[in-house]
């Protein structure tokens, strides 16, 4: 099938599709994921299949071909399995785009209830990490809003171009989306396949429902969201703040002058101005809101989170952390340890086999956040929990003689990893402005030293600030000194304006926290040196950095870059798939206001905000922690849709607020 917009082939042995493709695109790359064998775009599925044995999975199986049929840039596909038959056409319309319908009917003689978890359709866009130049050109960000009546897709290709792909639901409702495949032989590199799960659906014999989308190109996300507005099934939902804390409004306009909202299943008092419909609500709890709007038979949601003030969410964070999560047993390695707290069996979890659950590397953000809090309160308890602290560092995983960071306790030198050392220099930097001792700051120059003359100048470094460190010695009236960091800092920006977009591979091909640490470097050290080549690569970094975050109404996914293997590696539930918010997610809020303090886009403040407000649901208002939000339905089976039961490495998201002045104390 092929017109002036498309190129799309099927396969006649499945019915599916095996390639779209866009005829302008000079890279001919290909949105459907085939790559190693792949997986095919358009069958219906059922996820509870794997889940099945016995006589169920014979009544329960999987849809067969029964016949197909291509003629004239027109397909046909039709299958069953016995309950539910899925008729499939394939066409274009007028205006170039390519349209699928799947109708599917009951062909049993009793009812048929369809559930998310049994009845979804592939849509397997290449959204996979090989290396960073052929993810420029070849590869996207699939961001995907399952709305009920309102659901689309804004698949952007993964660096700069105007050769992008929408798809827009026009006929049905799909509520969520689910992933399966996710791992196979690819761990951190293959995101999976994406399954678009139909909404609750009940069917008599004989009776049929419809989904039916649209793909389209567009140049990028205004032109997405511009190109689907004109959709009778697309009810556009904004609002001020996705994430409001307690005493504000929950604030959205829906585009449609003729709209009702509902919360908890009470309507909601709504007005009406230049052809929208607003709502201005002030919740009556924390925690999460789903709002319901409908408007001209079309029903669609959005979601909100309501957090405690930032005073209060921050101190009961740090309550919960000294009492239950530093270890203290004289004669262990870990006395004085920040660990991780099982919240629902209420005990610590240590596993030095596993670096990413021992007692160092992330879990400094926790000590980051409780000195950057001291610095402006006073606090008995927690300056003794921060001594304590200090002292395992030290004894522990922090040689100041040398310079050295070691992965882990007892000063092991088995494994050394390039991303710990500047985390223990920022902590450094933060005791220095919390004591004035500018013996952190000594110690601080050899660290950086010894991190430099082992690979860190080439290293891409999660959350690391060269302008707050830099700052401090200059502060320090420490010049000598300041100008032997400021050497070390010029290499590593050089080295990341040498790179461009050619990232180097880390612990993953490639992802948001290899490109946030060359824009927030770049950013920083322009500020510092007022040098254009640091500013104009700054703004390269922050172009390809956008196009992970999302735009869709939910606080889950609104300015939140797409991340899914971290509550594998940092989780209790070790689950690979979607994690919207993961703490991470804070370090796009961080390079965009190092961009702003730079430009002056004001663009970049708001988005800012946005995702830095929109990390805080990791946060109870009992003071626990989240490592991440496992976001989709199901993957690979697996029921989603919860936060890990984990407190692990997530205050960094509560630092970084505090860091960067996004989400004040009090306000």
């Amino acid at each position: 099938m092929k017109n002036d917009v498309f190129s799309i082939t099927l396969d006649p042995f499945s019915g599916a599709v095996n390639s779209i493709v866009l005829n302008a695109d000079k890279d001919g790359m290909n949105w459907v994921d085939r790559e190693n064998g792949g997986k095919l775009w358009g069958l219906v599925k059922n996820l509870h299949l794997d889940n099945i044995w016995g006589d169920y999975k014979s009544r329960a199986r999987e849809m067969s071909l029964v016949s197909f049929e291509e003629k004239d840039n027109h397909a046909v596909s039709c299958y069953s399995n016995g309950r539910i038959s899925a008729y499939v056409e394939r066409f274009f319309k007028e205006d170039g785009n390519f349209c699928e319908r799947y109708t599917l009917k009951n062909i049993s003689d009793s009812d048929v209830f369809l559930e998310q978890a049994d009845c979804g359709i592939t849509v397997p866009f290449t959204d996979r990490y090989t290396d960073a130049q052929d993810c420029m050109t070849n590869r996207c960000n699939t961001h995907i809003w399952c709305g009920h009546n309102t659901a689309y897709i804004n698949a952007l290709k993964m660096g700069i171009s105007d050769h992008n792909i929408g798809l827009v639901l026009t006929r049905g409702a799909i509520d969520s989306y689910s992933i399966l495949n996710i791992g196979e032989n690819l761990g951190s590199s293959y995101r999976g396949e994406f399954i678009m799960n139909t909404a609750h659906t009940e069917l008599l014999p004989g009776e049929e429902c419809v989904i039916e989308w649209e793909l389209f190109p567009c140049r990028g996300v205004e032109d997405f969201y511009e190109k689907i507005s004109r959709y009778p099934s697309y009810i556009g939902i904004t609002a001020k703040h996705f994430t409001v804390f307690k005493g504000e409004k929950i604030e959205l306009e829906a585009s449609s002058e003729s709209a009702k909202a509902y919360l908890d299943g009470e309507e909601l008092p709504v007005s009406v101005s230049n052809g929208k419909t607003r709502v201005e609500y002030e919740p009556k709890r924390t925690g999460a809101h789903r709002i319901w709007v409908e408007s001209g038979g079309a029903k669609t949601f959005a979601d909100f989170h309501v957090s405690l003030p930032m005073e209060e969410l921050v101190k009961n964070r740090l309550d919960f952390i000294v009492k239950k999560q530093q270890y203290k047993r004289e004669g262990s390695h870990l006395d004085g340890a920040f660990l991780i707290y099982d919240n629902a069996e209420e005990h610590f979890v240590f596993d030095d086999t596993i670096g990413d659950h021992n007692a160092c590397r992330e879990r400094i953000g926790m000590a980051l956040l409780l000195i950057k809090y001291l610095q402006t309160h006073e606090n008995e308890e927690y300056r003794e929990a921060l001594d304590r602290y200090i002292t395992f560092l030290y004894r522990e995983f922090f040689d100041a003689s040398r310079g050295q960071v070691y992965d882990t306790v007892g000063k092991n030198e088995a494994h050394m990893r390039l991303y710990n050392a500047p985390w223990v220099s920022m902590l450094l930097t933060e005791m220095y402005r919390l004591t004035d001792d500018t013996k952190y700051l000594y110690e601080i120059l050899k660290l950086l030293e010894f991190y430099y003359s082992n690979g860190g100048t080439k290293f891409y470094p999660n959350g690391f600030s060269v302008f707050e460190t830099y700052s401090a010695f200059e502060s320090a009236g420490l010049k000598k000194e300041a100008e032997r960091v400021k050497k070390l800092f010029t290499a590593h920006a050089d080295n990341m304006v040498s790179n461009g977009t050619a990232y180097p591979k880390h612990e993953v091909n490639y992802e948001q926290t290899i490109v946030s640490p060359a824009a927030t470097i770049t950013a920083e050290w322009a500020r510092v040196t007022e040098e254009e080549k640091y500013r104009k690569d700054a703004k390269l970094h922050i172009e390809i950095l956008e196009r992970f975050n999302g735009h869709q109404p939910s606080f889950h996914l609104n300015e939140i870059p797409i991340r899914y293997w971290d509550d594998y590696w940092f989780g209790k539930s070790m689950l690979t798939g979607d994690t919207f918010p993961h703490y991470w997610s804070c370090l796009t809020a961080r390079s965009y206001k190092d961009y702003y303090n730079i430009s002056g886009d004001e663009k970049y403040l708001n988005a800012a905000e946005e995702c830095m407000r929109n990390c805080l649901c990791l946060f109870d208002d009992e003071g626990k922690g989240s490592c991440a939000y496992v976001y989709p339905y199901r993957i690979n089976g697996e029921k989603g849709e919860f936060y890990d039961e984990w407190a692990n490495d997530q205050d960094f998201a509560l630092y970084f607020a505090l860091e960067t002045g996004l989400c004040n104390i009090g306000k």
